[in-house]
C-alpha cells in the first residue's frame, strides 16, 4: 500500500537464514515456551548431529543457531556463542 509517496508493504522480518533445521528450530522454540531458554541438550544434540554424525549439514547448524539466538538466555550465551564457534571451524 502506498499513501502519500510512503510505501507501507514493507514490515520488519526477520532476518534470513538460507538453510534452517526445521527439527531443531521447532524444539528450540518449544524449549523456550516452557522454559523460557533453550537446554545445554540442545546444544549439543545439534553439535553431535553436525560433528560426529554427519546428519546436520554444517551450513545449516549455523543458520539455525543464529536462527534461535534469541532463545538463548544471557547466562547461557557464552556458551552457546562457544559452540557455534566449534562449529563455524569444524
Amino acid at each position: 500500500m502506498k499513501i502519500a509517496g510512503v510505501n507501507y508493504s514493507t514490515s520488519f522480518r526477520q532476518p534470513a537464514f538460507q538453510a534452517v533445521n526445521q527439527k531443531y528450530l521447532k524444539w528450540a522454540e518449544k524449549m523456550y515456551k516452557d522454559r523460557r531458554t533453550i537446554t545445554s541438550e540442545w546444544v549439543e544434540s545439534l553439535t553431535d548431529d553436525v560433528i560426529l554424525f554427519g546428519d546436520v549439514s554444517k551450513r545449516d547448524a549455523i543458520d539455525t543457531m543464529n536462527a534461535v539466538r534469541k532463545y538463548v538466555n544471557q547466562g547461557s550465551m557464552d556458551a552457546f556463542e562457544s559452540t557455534l564457534k566449534v562449529i563455524k571451524n569444524s
